[in-house]
Formats: C-alpha cells, structure tokens, sequence
C-alpha cells in the first residue's frame, strides 16, 4: 500500500517543481545555460529567444544572480520523465517570465479548441489498484487526477494569417479538460498560447508555440 500511495504521487506531481514559465529575451536570439551559476562554467545548451522553458523559485531572489532552469529535451513534452529535462543556469538578465510579457490582443491568429465528452471506445486505459487511471492508450493524461477525464480533443481549429496550421493528432491525445480560455504571447513572427487546464485537482500548464511553418513548441507540465 506504501508503495502504490508513492507511485501515485510521483506520478500525479510530474513535473511539479520548476516554478514557472519563461522565454529568453536576447538581442543575439539566444542565450547560454551554463552547468554551474557562473559565467565561466561549461555551455551545455543554447536556448533560443521562441522556446519554452522553467525557471526556478530562484528567480524571486534578490541575491540571485543566475537562475536555475529546466528544458525539455523533448519539444513536444511526449514524456513525462526527469530524465527529459536538461538541467542548468541562465543569468537573470536573460529571463523573461510570461507574467511579465504583455499579453497579444491582436486578430493574426485563431486557436480554437473543438472538445467532445469523453469516450472509452477504442482506447488503453491503465488503472492502479483497479481505481486510479495512470495512463489511455499508454500515455499520461494531463487534467484528471487518476479519474475518468470529462472532456478529450476532437481537434484544434489554428489559423496564422489567413492560413490553416495542422495539428497532429498525436499531439493531443495526452491532453483532456482543455477549454478556450487562454492567453496569447508574441515574439517576432512566433506565438505562444498559455493556459491552465484541469479537472479541478489534475491542473497542468499547456503552451503551443506557432509560426507560420507550424507547431514549433508543445509544453506540458505542472507547476507549485
């Protein structure tokens, strides 16, 4: 019982301790993470000024200096996994958080999505215990806490100046209780839609990051 109480709780609080979003904000378009908080440590990654991360806690620190990161070494966040994330530090001057960013209020994008109840019919779904669902058709479902979710994707409706942006289905089938309520970022030609989703105890961070090439940027995860 001890074990399976542990399990649930690694597996509800995935990603739960990065703090929050950001982007780089950098005249050269990217900006250096560096293994220690230091300007003469090893570079182990470059982020571009168009890419998703989290920073941490850190970052409120007035004694801080350089600021603990963490990015997904995948870009469309299709594992939930420690593994996943690349570990480094950026210097605070580089950080831009998305509070601080104001919000686009412009018409050049349309992202809609387009939900349905529900439905077991053709899927995988993996239980605990015979009670608490861990994963639908192998995958972590973000929004529910280890119940039944409400509401699943049917498809999202995105239109970049006038032109349709695809997305593939594979990215959605992990995420459910998504609504239309969102805010919408710009950088350049790059947007960045960021929303909560959640069933009411299952709340995760969702951001799509477009151009007019497509879906650049998927990143999911929990945050404190």
């Amino acid at each position: 019982m001890k074990f399976t109480l542990i399990t649930l709780i690694l597996l509800r609080t995935c990603l739960n301790v990065f703090g929050q979003l950001a982007l780089i904000k950098d005249k050269d378009g990217y900006t250096n993470v560096r293994s220690e908080p230091n300007s003469k440590s090893e570079i182990v990654y470059q982020i571009k000024t168009d890419h998703v991360f989290w920073y941490g806690d850190d970052y409120y620190n007035p004694n801080s200096e350089w600021i603990k990161v963490y990015i997904p070494k995948n870009i469309f966040s299709l594992n939930c996994s420690y593994s996943n994330l690349l570990e480094g530090f950026v210097h605070k001057s580089r950080i831009m958080p998305f509070d601080k960013k104001d919000k686009y209020k412009g018409d050049e994008l349309i992202f809609e999505y387009v939900t349905k109840p529900f439905s077991t019919k053709d899927k995988i779904i993996d239980y605990q215990d015979n009670k608490w669902i861990i994963a639908i058709n192998g995958l972590k479902p973000w929004g529910t806490d280890g119940n039944i979710p409400k509401y699943e994707i049917e498809h999202i409706k995105v239109i970049l100046n006038g032109q349709k942006i695809d997305i593939p289905s594979a990215l959605t089938m992990d995420i459910y209780e998504c609504d239309n309520t969102f805010d919408i970022y710009k950088i350049a030609e790059t947007f960045f839609v960021q929303q909560w989703n959640s069933d009411g105890a299952g709340a995760y961070k969702l951001v799509w990051v477009i151009n007019k090439n497509g879906i650049k940027q998927r990143l999911v995860g929990n945050i404190n």
